[in-house]
């Protein structure tokens, strides 16, 4: 599984060189799962970002093209993350070399915690690892961090805090039945 974590927004972490990101993008063609964001998957498929970024509010469409893109570069799966439209519903495609693409969707939270990609990353991970689909692992993986989104948000200073995930591990667990 590569998680990409170099961008988002349209613009690269500062902690990344353009070296470190044409190494991710080669990394990420051998992946057997890949999870970018919209503007990781720019990066990888040598799209623009920065000034030049079309945004995350792109249609069924364009979500399909990036995505059959990046199958097209190697990898098995890919779970294109982050499709922000004006509706207030967050979509993830996911699609491969023996699936359709399918979408997964949660209502859109309008703030950003730390650690939610991680949380993401991590969820779907433990879905495929306990036989789910892939379908089924992104629905998982977009729960469970909406859900801890939500938990997250009733604490003091939640937003300098990071996602508070604890809570919901009886739902990673829950897999195993």
């Amino acid at each position: 599984m590569v998680d990409p974590v170099m961008a988002d927004h349209g613009q690269v972490y500062p902690t990344y060189t353009e070296e470190l990101c044409q190494a991710m993008a080669s990394l990420a063609c051998d992946a057997d799962i890949l999870t970018p964001n919209l503007t990781e998957a720019a990066i990888i498929l040598g799209e623009p970002i920065g000034d030049e970024w079309g945004g995350s509010n792109i249609d069924d469409e364009e979500a399909h093209r990036i995505l059959n893109a990046l199958l097209d570069l190697g990898a098995k799966y890919v779970v294109l993350k982050g499709i922000q439209r004006e509706d207030g519903i967050i979509r993830n495609f996911v699609g491969g070399k023996d699936m359709e693409i399918t979408e997964a969707s949660n209502e859109f939270l309008p703030y950003m915690l730390h650690g939610t990609g991680d949380l993401y990353a991590s969820s779907l991970l433990a879905a495929v690892m306990v036989g789910k689909d892939m379908a089924s692992a992104v629905e998982f993986a977009g729960n469970i961090t909406h859900d801890a989104m939500i938990v997250s948000s009733k604490q003091p200073n939640f937003q300098d805090r990071g996602v508070n995930f604890e809570t919901l591990l009886g739902q990673v667990t829950d897999l195993l039945d």
